[in-house]
């Protein structure tokens, strides 16, 4: 099967800065995989046949919050993000990929948003906007994108 990102134009141009996903996105994630193995353990030992009981239905219902924190840790292990000669690209998916190149020609505004906490440990919130589409991403170093961001925009503009 043919892979339609390796061929794209923003792939093979060259790539100028990689954005990382920060450590501090993979708490959740954690968090709730820890508190749903309870579930899972729970209905490993007491089996299917109590699941119409409390126990039963509190049991699945970890087992939910143990599914969707591995979604959100997949989730976030596939991300990747970088700046390329005229486009910002993301580009996520667990089963299948999702790829969205933002012109740089076309950005219209940033928005790069820092807590004491992302100030301290170096990590935050950077908000594109192009037009009526705007994109989150949540990184580590965000002022080394943005300062890229802005770097090669203006190059563009020349």
């Amino acid at each position: 099967m043919k892979n339609l990102l390796a061929t794209s134009e923003a792939y093979n141009s060259h790539i100028y800065y990689t954005a990382k996903i920060h450590w501090i996105s993979y708490v959740i994630p954690f968090f709730l995989i820890a508190i749903g193995s309870l579930g899972v353990i729970s209905f490993l030992l007491v089996g299917y046949k109590y699941m119409i009981s409390f126990i039963g239905l509190f049991s699945l219902f970890l087992i939910y919050i143990f599914i969707r924190g591995l979604i959100l840790l997949l989730r976030n292990r596939s991300t990747k993000i970088f700046i390329t000669d005229s486009h910002l690209t993301l580009s996520q998916g667990i089963l299948s990929k999702t790829s969205f190149d933002l012109s740089l020609q076309k950005l219209e505004g940033m928005t790069l948003h820092q807590n004491f906490l992302g100030k301290f440990l170096d990590f935050g919130t950077l908000i594109v906007s192009t037009g009526s589409l705007k994109h989150t991403y949540n990184i580590k170093h965000p002022q080394e994108l943005r300062d890229a961001i802005l770097m090669l925009k203006n190059n563009l503009d020349k």
